[in-house]
C-alpha cells in the first residue's frame, strides 16, 4: 500500500468525520425551524454543593403549542461535548400526555428536589450523567442517532451535533443553577445562547405546574424535518428516508405532499414520498412521508444529503435536509481482496449473511445470533497510532430498518465480555476508526479467559507484526451455541476463531501471495475451564481446520494450488 495515499484518506475521512460530529442532526438550524411543540425548557447539570434543595441533575420539558402532545414514540437522549452518538435518558414507549401550555420533569434517580419528577431517567441498565463543562439534549421522535430532531440545545464546550446556531453557556457549578428557557419557556430562535439564561436558584417545574401556552404548534406555517434510518448506510443497502410534517393551523393544512431530490445518491430529482403504507411508510396518514431507498453500488463513500420539500394545498412550504453518510471502504483498502468466506451479500433478505462494510472493517451479520459470523479487517503500521481506547460501546445504526440492534447493556451481568472481532487496538490511528470497532456488530459474547487471554495476546503479535514492515489479513467470528443472552437474543458461542495471512508490505497483494506465504489460524474455547494465562500457540492451528470448523472458504480468491497448500500447512513460528 502506498502510505501517503492511505494517510491522505485517512485525513479526508476525519475531514468527514469531524463535519458529520457537528452537522448530523441539524435540520432544524438549516432550515431556521423552532420545535413545533415540545422544547427543552429548564436543565441543570451538576448538584448542589452548598446544601440547597433542588441539587441533582434534572430535565425540563415544556409544550409550547396550543394542543396536546403525546410523547409515545419519544425519547430524551445526551450526548458529550464531543459525542457523536446517542445515549438515551428516556425512551417513551406508552402513552404520556403533555397538555397544551404543560411542563414535564425528568430528574436522575438520585436527585432529591422539592418538586417532584414525573418520571427519573437513569434507571440501573443507563450510567446517565451530564457533564458539568459541556454536553448535548435533544428530544427526538424516532429511532437513536437517527430519528427527527425535535428541539435539542448544546451548553459549555459542546461540539455536538445538538447545537442550534451557539451553544448557551454552562451554569455556575456551585450553588443552585440551571439554564432556563427565556419567557416561561416560550422563547425559541434556534439560538441556544440568546433563548437560555442561568437561573439561580433553579426552579423546576413538573405536570403538576399551571400550563403556559405559547401560541405554537404550527401556526400559520407548515413545519418539517426529516431523518434517514439508517443514517449510515452501505452501497447496495436500503436506507428509509422519511419527512415528519407538521401541519399549519392558522388555516389548517390540507393535501400535503413532500418530494425529495436524490440525485445525490443516484436517485429521481422528483421522488414522491409516502404516507399511505407503502414504499416503507409504517403508518399511514400519520404525517410521516417515507421513501425505502437503495443506495447504487457505485456510490463513492463519504457524507452526503438529500434535500426534500414538504407542501399543502394552501401553497405554503418548508424544506429539509436528510444527511446520510455512506460506508463504503478505503480505496485499494479491502479486507475482503482474498475473498468473503460465506459470499455474504447486501440484500436485506439475506439476514443471517448480511453484508456491512465500513471503512474499518467489514462483516457478515447474523440477525438470528445478534452476532457477526465473520469480521474482515487488514493490518499495517498505519493503522497504529496515539489515539486512546474511546469505549464507546453502542448500538450499530447501519443494521437494516426494523433488526434488533443489540445495546451495550445487553452484556451487563452475563458473565460474558463484550469481545472485540476487530481490535479496538488495530485501529488507532484516529478517534473514528477506534470509535467504529466499538459498535456492538463488532462484538461477541466471550469469556474473560478467552477474550482477555490468548485472544488478546494474538491481536498483540500481530500488531507486532505490522511493527516489523507487515500487513496481515485477518478474519475472526464465532462458532456454536451454547448459551444466549440478552432474553434470548443473542448467542453465546462455543468457540472463537480467527485466520491471518501475512505478507510484507507492498502492493498488488493478491499478485504477491505464493506458496511461501505464512498462513494459520486459532481456535479458542469460549467455555471453562480456560487458563487466561494460556499462550495463543497453544490454540494454533492451520487455516483448513477453521474451514472445517466453520464451512467457510477462506482466502478463495488465491489461485486454488497455491491456496490449498497454504491453508494446510502447519505454521511453527
Amino acid at each position: 500500500m502506498k502510505k501517503f495515499y492511505f494517510c491522505l484518506v485517512i485525513f479526508a475521512l476525519f475531514s468527514v468525520w469531524f463535519v458529520l460530529s457537528s452537522e448530523t442532526d441539524v435540520q432544524a438550524d438549516e432550515a431556521n425551524i423552532v420545535s413545533p411543540h415540545i422544547v427543552i425548557s429548564q436543565f441543570q447539570v451538576t448538584g448542589d454543593t452548598v446544601g440547597n434543595t433542588a441539587n441533582d441533575e434534572f430535565i425540563e420539558l415544556h409544550n409550547t403549542s396550543s394542543n396536546s402532545v403525546d410523547l409515545n414514540g419519544y425519547r430524551v437522549v445526551y450526548r458529550s461535548a464531543a459525542g457523536v452518538n446517542d445515549v438515551a435518558f428516556v425512551d417513551w414507549t406508552t402513552s404520556t400526555i403533555i397538555p397544551a401550555g404543560g411542563y414535564y420533569l425528568i430528574a436522575s434517580t438520585v436527585y432529591n428536589g422539592a418538586v417532584t419528577p414525573n418520571i427519573t431517567y437513569n434507571p440501573t441498565t443507563c450510567t446517565c450523567s451530564m457533564s458539568a463543562t459541556g454536553g448535548g439534549l435533544a428530544i427526538r421522535q424516532g429511532a437513536l442517532n437517527s430519528g427527527v430532531i425535535i428541539d435539542s440545545v448544546g451548553y459549555g464546550s459542546a461540539t455536538n451535533a445538538f447545537i442550534e446556531t451557539a451553544v448557551a453557556t454552562v451554569a455556575p457549578t456551585t450553588g443552585d443553577n440551571s439554564k432556563a428557557r427565556l419567557t416561561n419557556g416560550c422563547q425559541d430562535t434556534d439560538n441556544n445562547a440568546n433563548d437560555f439564561s442561568t437561573l439561580t436558584p433553579s426552579a423546576p417545574r413538573n405536570a403538576s405546574n399551571s400550563p403556559v401556552t405559547c401560541g405554537g404548534g404550527g401556526g400559520t406555517m407548515i413545519l418539517a424535518n426529516g431523518a434517514a434510518s439508517p443514517s449510515v448506510v452501505a452501497p447496495n443497502a436500503a436506507t428509509l428516508l422519511t419527512v415528519s410534517v407538521f401541519p399549519a393551523s392558522t388555516p389548517p393544512s390540507t393535501g400535503i405532499s413532500v418530494t425529495g431530490n436524490l440525485l445525490t445518491i443516484g436517485g429521481s430529482a422528483n421522488q414522491t414520498f409516502f404516507d399511505n403504507g407503502t414504499n416503507g411508510d409504517v403508518t399511514a396518514g400519520d404525517n410521516v412521508f417515507s421513501f425505502s431507498y437503495t443506495i447504487p453500488g457505485n456510490t463513492p463513500g463519504g457524507s452526503t444529503s438529500v434535500s426534500a420539500t414538504a407542501s399543502d394545498a394552501q401553497g405554503r412550504t418548508a424544506n429539509v435536509t436528510i444527511n446520510l453518510s455512506i460506508n463504503a471502504p478505503i480505496p485499494g483498502e479491502d479486507p475482503l481482496l482474498l475473498g468473503n468466506p460465506t459470499n455474504a451479500t447486501t440484500n436485506v433478505a439475506n439476514e443471517n449473511n448480511y453484508l456491512m462494510v465500513k471503512p474499518q472493517y467489514s462483516l457478515a451479520y447474523n440477525r438470528s445470533t445478534a452476532t457477526s459470523r465473520w469480521t474482515a479487517w487488514r493490518l499495517d503500521s498505519s493503522w497504529i497510532g496515539t489515539t486512546p481506547r474511546q469505549d464507546d460501546f453502542r448500538p450499530d445504526p447501519a443494521l437494516p430498518a426494523g433488526w434488533y440492534q443489540v445495546l451495550d447493556t445487553d452484556y451487563s451481568g452475563s458473565g460474558y465480555d463484550r469481545g472485540h472481532m476487530c481490535p479496538s487496538g488495530d485501529r488507532t490511528n484516529s478517534v473514528p476508526n477506534n470509535s467504529a470497532t466499538f459498535l456492538m456488530t463488532n462484538m461477541v459474547p466471550q469469556l474473560a479467559a478467552n477474550n482477555q487471554g490468548p485472544w488478546e495476546e494474538l491481536e498483540s503479535y500481530c500488531r507486532t507484526l505490522a511493527g516489523q514492515g507487515n500487513e496481515i489479513y485477518i478474519v475472526s467470528g464465532p462458532v456454536g451455541n451454547i448459551a444466549t443472552i440478552a432474553q434470548g437474543r443473542v448467542v453465546v458461542p462455543q468457540y472463537t476463531w480467527k485466520v491471518v495471512l501475512v505478507l510484507p508490505n507492498g502492493s498488488n497483494d493478491l499478485s504477491r501471495i505464493n506458496r511461501g506465504t505464512r498462513a494459520f489460524g486459532i481456535i479458542v474455547p469460549n467455555f471453562p475451564p480456560l487458563n487466561i494465562n494460556a499462550p495463543w500457540r497453544q490454540f494454533r492451528v492451520t487455516v483448513d481446520a477453521v474451514e472445517n470448523l466453520t464451512g467457510y472458504n477462506f482466502f478463495n480468491e488465491i489461485p486454488i494450488n497455491t491456496q490449498s497448500l497454504i491453508e494446510r500447512r502447519r505454521d511453527l513460528q
